[in-house]
């Protein structure tokens, strides 16, 4: 994957987190070459739309291999400055302390591993999603909006759910881009009623399941008091 790789066929989100350790995943960076200071990686008009059709925003963060820890970043500390090699240090940190959890996940040597993640453009992926969730104390979405054929009502249906801390809790909301020029792609997704500065709108999954099911619903069209007045019986005025 990139910003980085899977070697051959990258497996979906889903298949990954229902298999747990019975499936061993080997991010790689296939574009050594990606430049720190890389481009904003366009999600595409699609991707965008079809959140926001759901009351959503995709936030971009630049893709150079730090795309992941930009947009968790971006969700819980915002604008601190390098806050995202922060928080790829602290995730390296506690996925070395947890290892028998991670490591059954790395199909490679997990010191060499966790010694090449903490390079500052080594691509993160859905491992160390999970570290992140985990060592925020946060729960996590990650909409798939090309998982999700142009359908707003697939949006929630096709995203994965990372459950780390209490039903309650804060949620983190990224999405996945498979396709993009840099390769695939995180980037951070607010709520339509978030600016976009600072950190990400305080919100359980709960609440923003119930928003996007409240946006996806069927208004009712009212009827004006003008229709209803025409079709009212006139009273009798010679009284």
């Amino acid at each position: 994957m990139s910003d980085g790789g899977y070697g051959g066929s990258a497996p979906s989100l889903d298949s990954l987190f229902k298999g747990k350790a019975k499936k061993k995943i080997k991010p790689m960076n296939f574009n050594p070459a990606f430049k720190a200071a890389g481009p904003m990686v366009p999600k595409g008009p699609a991707d965008q739309d079809l959140l926001k059709s759901c009351g959503l925003w995709v936030k971009e963060v630049e893709g150079d291999g730090a795309c992941l820890f930009r947009a968790f970043a971006d969700q819980l500390v915002a604008d601190e400055t390098d806050a995202h090699a922060q928080m790829r240090e602290r995730c390296v940190d506690f996925m070395e302390a947890h290892r028998d959890d991670f490591e059954p996940f790395i199909d490679e040597d997990f010191e060499g591993y966790c010694s090449r993640m903490r390079e500052k453009c080594t691509w993160g992926g859905h491992v160390e999603a999970q570290a992140l969730a985990r060592l925020n104390g946060v729960n996590a979405v990650i909409y798939q909006p090309s998982q999700a054929s142009g359908k707003p009502d697939q949006i929630l249906r096709s995203a994965v759910e990372i459950t780390a801390s209490s039903e309650d809790a804060r949620c983190v909301q990224l999405s996945f881009h498979p396709t993009h020029h840099a390769g695939q792609h995180y980037n951070s997704v607010r709520c339509c009623t978030d600016s976009g500065s600072g950190a990400a709108e305080l919100v359980s999954f709960s609440e923003i399941k119930r928003r996007i099911e409240e946006t996806l619903r069927p208004k009712e069209s009212a009827v004006p008091d003008e229709a209803e007045d025409r079709g009212a019986p006139k009273g009798d005025d010679s009284a």
